[in-house]
């Protein structure tokens, strides 16, 4: 190995530890300052390859900011699938770390960006807002199950939660105010398509900052709303989306049920799909798919 080959270094992480594979092979405490003593004994230039674990990763991806070593974070599916077409069943964190590291030799991927604390920030508040919304549609099921004095005893609980959403989406206003020129562009641009208000597009700009840089298929793919075919010999099953990023369809499927009612080119795209005959849910899907298209586009212009 030439001073100039990358080491790819995979990273397992879990709750408590980091499980390292490659030349380092340790399992370190998933800490900043333990995660930073560690990588500064890799042989540089070193890349580190982990997965996606709900915010367990969020640790080692500030060390690797603050060390200057490039992290890209894995979707869990893909990692895992890289790991099966190896043969490898059994699943313990050495070996998961030690598939992250021949994955990275082999597809060399490109290092994933580091969110600044403003941009965490963003997708923090947005994640609470979503939590808190979900209680209360489920909430508003429940209650109608129920007796009179329990009822009275929910709706006095999604009163309550209504207060707390309220304060969340206030705290989401300010910081889009304090948002710099070029993020407070691309929220109003987003706004400019009817059916995405700022809320949604403020949530789009958290959940997928990558809307812009991409063309319409990555895009389509990476949110999961791009038709995937199914076909092999004599069987062509319809299309149908799978994988990508729920969180975004989330946002974009209440948008195309809007934009269905008061979007006009969308308006006639859904009657289009009403006479052929299909079902609501999958016309919304893909309206969802249109918007997205259309966003993107967007802002991938150039500004002026």
């Amino acid at each position: 190995m030439n001073s100039t080959s990358k080491t790819y270094i995979g990273a397992d992480v879990a709750q408590a530890t980091v499980a390292f594979s490659g030349p380092c092979k340790a399992a370190i405490a998933n800490t900043v300052p333990a995660l930073k003593a560690h990588l500064r004994t890799l042989p540089r230039p070193a890349h580190v390859i982990c997965e996606a674990s709900g915010r367990h990763h969020h640790t080692l991806a500030k060390a690797c900011a603050k060390t200057k070593i490039p992290l890209t974070i894995l979707n869990p599916a893909q990692a895992r699938h890289h790991a099966r077409s190896h043969g490898q069943l059994e699943k313990t964190d050495p070996v998961d770390a030690e598939h992250l590291r021949l994955f990275g030799e082999e597809r060399k991927p490109k290092p994933t960006t580091p969110r600044t604390a403003r941009r965490q920030n963003l997708l923090d508040l947005c994640l609470v807002r979503t939590a808190i919304a979900e209680d209360i549609a489920r909430h508003r099921t429940q209650n109608r199950q129920l007796s009179a004095r329990a009822r009275r005893l929910f709706e006095q609980l999604i009163k309550r939660l209504k207060k707390e959403l309220a304060k969340v989406e206030k705290h989401l206003s300010d910081w889009l105010e304090k948002a710099d020129e070029t993020t407070q562009t691309r929220v109003h641009t987003m706004t400019l398509v009817k059916g995405i208000g700022t809320l949604s597009a403020l949530q789009l700009e958290a959940y997928m900052p990558e809307l812009g840089k991409l063309n319409r298929r990555q895009a389509a793919k990476l949110a999961g709303l791009a038709p995937m075919a199914d076909q092999s010999g004599k069987k062509d099953a319809p299309r149908h989306i799978q994988g990508g990023r729920a969180e975004v369809r989330r946002v974009l499927y209440p948008c195309a049920v809007v934009a269905a009612r008061w979007n006009e080119e969308l308006q006639a795209y859904d009657r289009k799909l009403k006479e052929a005959k299909k079902p609501a849910k999958q016309r919304y899907t893909a309206i969802a798919h249109k918007l997205l298209t259309y966003v993107n586009a967007m802002l991938r212009e150039p500004s002026g």
